[in-house]
């Protein structure tokens, strides 16, 4: 499980794309422990990006709506930028035509607002965003492209034999995922429908081909820290990475203050683990005499 195998034991980037949730996965009564799909709809689930029905399913085979396409890649949205549904900034989002803000399920409303922001839905010519729908593998192929930052790798040869089968709309996104090996079949059936269990593949490898094949290329420096003798300090727990594909992916920073004494007035660098990205940086952090005395 590449990128994904100490995810929820905090592995950096992962966690910057997909935030675990409130609980860990308890399974669902339809998806055997053995079946194809079972550890990346756990995964999905964990990440509160796919979750189940309130009978305990998850519902595998079926097939995946636009609407619902919209909410994971919603929730996906706020677990990298730390907002959550309350706290989002909606406006001056255009709604969609056809998903107002009086639509009965707010919820849809709201994610998709933050999809449109995002650039992952853009909408149909009569700015619908067709949430009823049926999603198509080509369809999917788009978003997830576009959600990821996927972009072609020049020494990878994407090898889909229907390609000629996808609206020439959709080819470039098929063969960016087929590159990736975000997709592994070479016939990809563009047309088909995507069922949720194949769904939560599709994220959990898209989500580890991104980590995987775009470097970072540079991570955000915090300021220098202040503080007054005997004040504890708060550095920042995550930092923004930006990869060389231009996806900005806030990420957690483990500090090591052993050497940090709060109680001296002095100048004290700070190093910080940028994850597991291998990256470490480090801060200053100025401990000053309240009383404007110095050693």
């Amino acid at each position: 499980m590449k990128g994904f195998a100490k995810w929820c034991a905090a592995a950096v980037l992962a966690a910057s794309a997909f935030v675990p949730g409130t609980a860990a996965a308890k399974g669902y009564s339809d998806v055997s422990p053995e079946a194809e799909h079972s550890t990346n709809i756990f995964i999905a689930q964990e990440a509160g990006v796919m979750t189940g029905y309130p009978d305990g399913t998850f519902r595998p085979n079926m097939k995946l709506t636009r609407g619902q396409t919209i909410k994971a890649l919603g929730k996906l949205e706020l677990n990298r930028s730390g907002e959550t549904l309350e706290s989002y900034d909606y406006s001056g989002i255009r709604p969609f035509d056809d998903v107002p803000a009086n639509h009965p399920d707010s919820e849809l409303y709201k994610y998709s607002l933050i999809v449109r922001n995002a650039g992952i839905f853009g909408g149909d010519p009569n700015n619908h965003i067709n949430p009823a729908p049926h999603i198509s593998r080509e369809q999917m192929a788009k978003v997830l492209v576009g959600a990821f930052g996927l972009k072609d790798i020049p020494n990878r040869i994407a090898s889909i034999r229907d390609i000629g089968q996808a609206a020439t709309y959709f080819q470039d996104h098929i063969l960016v995922l087929s590159e990736n090996q975000v997709t592994k079949v070479d016939t990809f059936r563009p047309k088909e429908h995507v069922s949720r269990a194949q769904f939560a593949s599709f994220l959990v490898r898209a989500h580890d081909e991104r980590v995987v094949n775009y470097a970072i290329e540079s991570v955000d420096f915090p300021d220098t820290i202040t503080l007054a003798v005997g004040e504890h300090p708060e550095p920042p727990t995550h930092l923004n990475v930006t990869l060389v594909n231009g996806v900005v992916t806030e990420t957690p920073v483990f500090w090591d203050l052993r050497d940090l004494d709060t109680m001296t007035v002095g100048e004290y660098p700070v190093t910080g683990q940028v994850g597991d990205t291998g990256y470490t940086i480090e801060v200053n952090v100025i401990v000053e005499d309240p009383m404007g005395v110095s050693e």
